[in-house]
C-alpha cells in the first residue's frame, strides 16, 4: 500500500524485541493460524482516510481454504501465496479484505510501477500481513475495540498490532525501492512514503513506520513494525517474516523486464574506466612533443625567410636587365565570351526598355501603381501567426506530431500563470519547533507576506473578466484546471499551487495555534510547525502536530514544495528566497470559443497582479506572467517599433533627397534636390513589401510580426542601393550629341540594370533556398523577402525609371533663371527651324547672323531683347558659360548659352559670325 509521508517511530531496542511488553490478543503463534480475519467496520480512531479504513476482526483461528472468486483474485493480487490447487491454498483474509488489498496495491503501483521488482516486494509485504496462512507466527495483536453489528452481534475489532520482520528481508525490500523515480514530481518515490524524512534521510525502519501510521491518511489502523536482527529471536513462539525479496535488477518473469538504470543502479551497465593515457615523451624535463613542434616551426620559418630573400635578389637582378616586350593579352575564353554576349543582350534589352519607359512615364507609373495596389489589397486576407509553437516548430516534426496526438486524446496542456514574490532586504529568523526541531525561516516566509498572498488569491478568485465576442463575464471556475472535478468545477476545485495551500487558503487555519507535548518538552505549535512538516510530507492528510491540519491543497491535490518555493539551498525549503503562486488554467484550441474566455481572464489576471505589485512595491518585489504574456510582449514590442520604423524611413528619405542632388546655391535647393525621387524610392520599397505580403496572403500563406519588422528594412537597404547606383550614374553621364532625354535614360539604364538584375536575382535565389527550411517563421520570412526583393526590382525598373524621367523634365523646365546671372539650358531636342519673329514662348527669335542649319534654341518663356537669334552649331554644346552682352543680334539680358565646357575664345557660327565665350560670366546648372 502506498502511503504519503508522515512522522516515523523511533527504532526499537533489542531487549524490547526479545521481551514484548505490549499486551497480546494473539495467544497462539503457530503455522496455519491467523491473528485476525474478516472486516469489523471502520476504525473509530481514524477521521481522515483516502481509502476505506475498515479494520479486521480479532480471530486467532486456523486459516481458511481459498476457493472460487477468492482464489482467482488471490492469483492476481498475491500470486506468491497460491500453493497448488484450491485444497492446499489457505489464507487469513476474506474476499472483501482481498479486494481492499487489491485497491491498496493498485495505489502503490501508481508510484512504484516503474520498477516491477519494487512494486512486487511492496505488495508481498501486505499480502503476507493480511492473507498469509501463517499470519499468527509474525503478528501480535496489541489493541482492540468492542463493536456491535447492525444485527446486534458483538465483535472485537483490531486497531493496532505488531508485525515482526527479519532485518535482511525488510532491508532488501526497501533497497529495491530506494532508487525508483516518480515522474510526476521529478524526485524519488520514497519521498512520498517516508514522512518528514524524505528520500535523503529515509531508512527501512522509517519507511515501514510511516506505512503503519494511522495518521498518514491511508493506513486503516496502527501497525508497529519490529525489525528483528539477523540471528535473534523475539521469543513467545514468534517467528519473524523472512524470505527472499526480488532485487531491482531481476525480472519477475521471462516476459517482463527488470527495473531501468534510472530507477535501479544495479541495472546500469558497468562504466568502463578510460584507458590511462601514455606518459608524455620527455627530453630532459621538457615535453618532447612541444620541443619537436617548436623545432619544426623554426625550421619552416627559416626556409620561408630564405625563400623571400632569394626571390627579392632575383627580382632585383631582373630590374637591371632589359625588359622584353610585353606579351599580347591572351584570347578571351568561352566563358568570357558568353558573359560578354549575355551582358550585351541584357544591355540592349534594358536600353530599349528604359527609352520606352522614359517616353511614357505617366502611363508606366500608373500601371505600376495599379499592380502594386492590387496585390497589396490581398492584405485584407492576411493571417498573422503569434503562437510561438506555430512560429518555431515545423508542422511535420516529431515534436508537433506528438503534441497533436496528446492534444487530440487528452486536450491541450494547461496554461500556466505565475506570481513570484521576494522580500529583498528582509532578515531571516530562526524557529524552534517542539516536534520538528530548529529551522531557519527566510525573510519572505513571514506571516504578513503569507496573508498578503492569501489576499491576492482571494481577489483573483473573486475577479471576473468580460469576453466581448462571447458577450459574457468569465470567472476563474470557468477556465481553471480542476483535475478532481473537471465537469462542474467550483472555485475550491481550481488547481492553485502556493504556500498558503498548505492551509487550504484559509486564514483561520493560518492563525491556528495549539499546545504540543513531545516527551518532556511542552510548547506551542503554529503555522511554522505545520509548514515544516508539509514541505517534507506534502502528501499527508494530517500532520503530526496538535494542529492536526492536512497538507493537501484546497482542491484536494498535493502542493510539492519545489513548485511553491524558489531559491532554496538543497532541500531546505523554509530558507527559500521566493514564494511562487501558480494558477493552472485549461487550454483550448484557438478556434474554440472558450479560448477567448481564458485570454480574457488572463488579461484580468495581469491587471489584478499589477495592482498588487504597485500596492506592495515598497516592501515586496513582485514578478508575474501569464500564458499570454509572450504573445502580448511580441505585440507590444511590435507596436513600439512602429515609430522606429517610421523614423528610419524618414531618415533614408531625407538622405536620398539630399545626397542625390547637385547644389549651386541655397535658393536653388528645392529645384536641385531629389525630393521626388526620394519619395518615389520610398514608395517603391513600401509598394514592394505590401505587394509581396498581399500576394502571399492571397496564396494562403500566413505571416508574422517578425516579417512586419524585418522585411521592410531589408528591402529598403537593397532598394536604396539601387536608387543611388542608377541616379548617380545618370548624373555623371553626359548626354551625347543628338541624343534625346529618353535615349539618355535608356543608355544609363543599360549600363547599370544588368548588374542590378544579377544582384537582385542572387538575393532572390538565396532567400528561396532559405524557404526550404521546415521552420515556419524562417520559411515565411524567406519567401516574403524573396518576393519583396523581386517586386522591388520590377517596380524600380518601371515606376522609378518613370519618376526619374519626370524629374529630369521638371528640372530642365525650372532651371531657366530669372536674373541676369543665369544661363540658358540647351534641351535634348533642337528645333528644326528658326522660330518665327515675335515673342513666342520657349524659342529664341530668328536673326540675321548665320546660324548653322538655321535651328532655333529653346530658352524659356522670356525672349532675348534684340531682334537676332542665337547662332548655334549642329552639335549640342555642354557646360555653362556666359555670353558677351549688347552685341547686335545676340542674346542679351544677362543670360548665357550652354557651349563647350571652359572653352575660351570664339565659337564659329554657320554664317561666319561667332560668340565670344568667357568663363567669368555666371553659369547655371548643367543639364545632363
Amino acid at each position: 500500500m502506498s502511503f504519503p509521508r508522515l512522522a516515523p517511530r523511533p527504532a526499537r531496542p533489542l531487549r524490547f524485541l526479545l521481551h514484548p511488553a505490549a499486551p497480546t490478543f494473539t495467544p497462539i503463534h503457530r503455522a496455519g493460524y491467523c491473528a485476525f480475519y474478516g472486516e469489523c467496520g471502520r476504525n473509530p480512531e481514524v477521521n481522515i482516510s483516502l481509502v476505506s479504513s475498515k479494520v479486521p476482526c480479532l480471530s486467532n483461528t486456523p486459516a481458511r481454504v481459498a476457493a472460487g472468486p477468492l482464489l482467482a483474485l488471490l492469483r492476481t493480487v498475491c500470486p506468491e501465496l497460491v500453493q497448488g490447487n484450491a485444497e492446499t491454498t489457505r489464507v487469513c483474509c476474506s474476499l472483501a479484505q482481498l479486494r481492499a488489498l487489491q485497491l491498496s496495491v493498485a495505489l502503490s503501483g501508481t508510484v512504484l510501477s516503474r520498477c516491477p521488482a519494487c512494486a512486487r516486494n511492496f505488495a508481498n509485504l501486505y499480502c503476507n500481513n493480511i492473507c498469509s496462512p501463517d499470519q499468527s507466527l509474525f503478528t501480535n495483536v496489541t489493541r482492540i475495540v468492542n463493536r456491535t453489528t447492525v444485527q446486534g452481534t458483538p465483535q472485537l475489532a483490531v486497531v493496532e498490532y505488531q508485525c515482526f520482520y527479519r532485518q535482511y528481508f525488510a532491508d532488501d525490500s526497501f533497497t529495491s525501492c530506494r532508487g525508483v523515480r516518480l515522474p510526476a514530481t521529478g524526485g524519488y518515490a520514497i519521498d512520498t512514503m517516508c514522512g518528514r524524512y524524505g528520500a535523503r534521510l529515509c531508512t527501512t525502519q522509517r519507511w515501514l513506520d510511516f506505512q503503519g501510521d494511522k495518521n498518514n491518511g491511508l493506513a486503516p489502523l496502527q501497525i508497529d513494525f519490529q525489525l528483528v536482527p539477523n540471528g535473534t529471536q523475539p521469543g513467545d513462539a514468534i517467528v519473524p517474516l523472512g524470505g527472499t525479496a526480488w532485487r531491482c535488477n531481476q525480472a519477475l518473469s521471462a516476459q517482463e523486464q527488470p527495473c531501468s538504470c534510472q530507477d535501479c543502479a544495479e541495472s546500469c551497465p558497468p562504466v568502463i574506466a578510460p584507458p590511462t593515457p601514455q606518459p608524455h615523451f620527455l627530453v630532459g624535463n621538457a615535453n618532447g612533443a612541444l620541443l619537436l613542434c617548436g623545432l619544426l616551426f623554426g625550421h619552416f620559418a627559416l626556409v620561408f625567410v630564405v625563400a623571400l630573400l632569394c626571390q627579392y635578389r632575383r627580382a632585383k637582378k631582373k630590374g637591371t636587365a632589359p625588359q622584353p616586350a610585353p606579351a599580347p593579352p591572351p584570347a578571351a575564353g568561352r566563358s568570357a565570351r558568353l558573359s560578354d554576349a549575355s551582358h550585351r543582350v541584357l544591355a540592349r534589352a534594358f536600353r530599349r526598355w528604359g527609352t520606352l519607359v522614359a517616353g511614357h512615364p505617366v502611363t508606366v507609373l500608373a500601371a505600376a501603381a495599379v499592380l502594386a495596389g492590387g496585390l497589396s489589397a490581398g492584405l485584407v486576407t492576411l493571417r498573422l501567426t503569434t503562437d510561438p509553437v506555430e512560429l518555431w516548430s515545423a508542422p511535420g516534426s516529431r515534436a508537433r506530431q506528438e503534441k497533436a496526438f496528446y492534444d487530440q486524446h487528452f486536450g491541450p496542456f494547461f496554461r500556466t500563470n505565475q506570481v513570484i514574490v521576494t522580500a529583498p532586504g528582509r532578515p531571516s529568523s530562526g524557529y524552534e519547533s517542539v516536534v520538528l526541531g530548529a529551522k531557519n525561516f527566510s525573510g519572505v516566509l513571514s506571516e504578513d507576506v503569507l496573508r498578503a498572498l492569501l489576499e491576492l488569491q482571494e481577489r483573483l478568485a473573486a475577479t471576473t473578466a468580460w469576453a466581448p465576442v462571447a458577450g459574457r463575464e468569465v470567472t476563474l471556475s470557468d477556465v481553471c484546471y480542476a483535475p478532481l472535478n473537471p465537469t462542474q468545477p467550483g472555485l475550491a476545485d481550481c488547481c492553485v499551487n502556493s504556500v498558503t495551500q498548505y492551509f487550504q487558503n484559509n486564514a483561520t487555519r493560518l492563525a491556528m495555534t495549539a499546545t504540543q507535548t513531545d516527551g518532556k518538552k511542552t510548547g506551542t505549535v503554529d503555522w511554522h510547525d505545520h509548514l515544516i512538516y508539509c514541505v517534507n510530507s506534502p502528501l499527508s492528510f494530517k500532520d503530526i502536530t496538535a494542529l492536526e491540519l492536512s497538507c493537501m491543497a484546497e482542491y484536494g491535490g498535493p502542493v510539492f514544495p519545489y513548485i511553491a518555493f524558489g531559491g532554496y539551498p538543497g532541500s531546505e525549503y523554509t530558507e527559500a528566497e521566493a514564494l511562487i503562486v501558480t494558477y493552472s488554467l485549461n487550454n483550448f484550441p484557438r478556434d474554440d470559443p472558450r479560448h477567448e474566455w481564458v485570454l480574457s481572464w488572463e488579461r484580468r489576471f495581469l491587471e489584478v497582479v499589477g495592482d498588487f505589485q504597485r500596492d506592495h512595491g515598497p516592501n515586496l518585489s513582485v514578478a508575474f506572467m501569464a500564458e499570454r504574456s509572450l504573445e502580448d510582449e511580441i505585440n507590444r514590442t511590435t507596436g513600439e517599433d512602429i515609430p522606429v520604423f517610421a523614423i528610419s524611413y524618414l531618415v533614408v528619405f531625407a538622405y536620398i533627397a539630399l545626397a542625390l542632388g547637385e547644389y549651386t546655391a541655397w535658393r536653388r535647393v528645392l529645384v536641385e534636390s531629389k525630393v521626388t525621387l526620394a519619395l518615389g524610392g520610398i514608395a517603391v520599397v513600401l509598394g514592394a513589401v505590401f505587394a509581396s505580403m498581399g500576394f502571399l496572403a492571397l496564396l494562403g500563406l500566413p505571416s508574422s510580426l517578425v516579417i512586419l519588422e524585418v522585411v521592410p528594412f531589408l528591402v529598403l537597404a537593397v532598394g536604396a542601393d539601387n536608387i543611388f547606383i542608377f541616379v548617380q550614374e545618370y548624373q555623371q553621364s553626359q548626354r551625347e550629341p543628338g541624343e534625346t532625354r529618353e535615349q539618355h535614360i535608356g543608355r544609363v539604364l543599360a549600363r547599370v540594370a544588368p548588374s542590378m538584375l544579377l544582384c537582385s536575382l542572387s538575393e532572390v535565389v538565396c532567400f528561396f533556398l532559405g524557404a526550404l527550411s521546415s521552420m515556419p517563421a524562417v520559411r515565411t520570412f524567406a519567401l516574403t523577402a524573396a518576393v519583396a526583393i523581386a517586386f522591388d526590382f520590377l517596380l524600380q525598373m518601371s515606376g522609378f525609371v518613370a519618376l526619374l524621367a519626370l524629374d529630369a523634365r521638371r528640372q530642365e523646365v525650372r532651371s531657366v533663371g530669372t536674373g541676369g546671372e543665369h544661363g540658358v539650358p540647351l534641351p535634348g531636342r533642337v528645333g528644326t527651324e528658326w522660330a518665327p519673329s515675335g515673342r513666342v514662348p520657349g524659342w529664341a527669335r530668328g536673326g540675321q547672323q548665320g546660324a548653322q542649319g538655321g535651328h532655333g534654341v529653346p530658352v524659356g518663356e522670356r525672349m532675348p531683347r534684340m531682334g537676332g537669334g542665337v547662332p548655334v552649331g549642329m552639335r549640342v554644346f555642354r557646360g555653362w558659360h556666359g555670353v558677351t552682352l549688347g552685341s547686335p543680334g545676340w542674346a542679351w539680358g544677362g543670360r548665357g548659352v550652354p557651349l563647350c565646357p571652359r572653352y575660351l575664345g570664339w565659337t564659329q557660327g554657320g554664317g561666319g559670325g561667332g560668340l565670344k565665350v568667357d568663363t567669368e560670366w555666371a553659369r547655371g546648372p548643367q543639364i545632363p
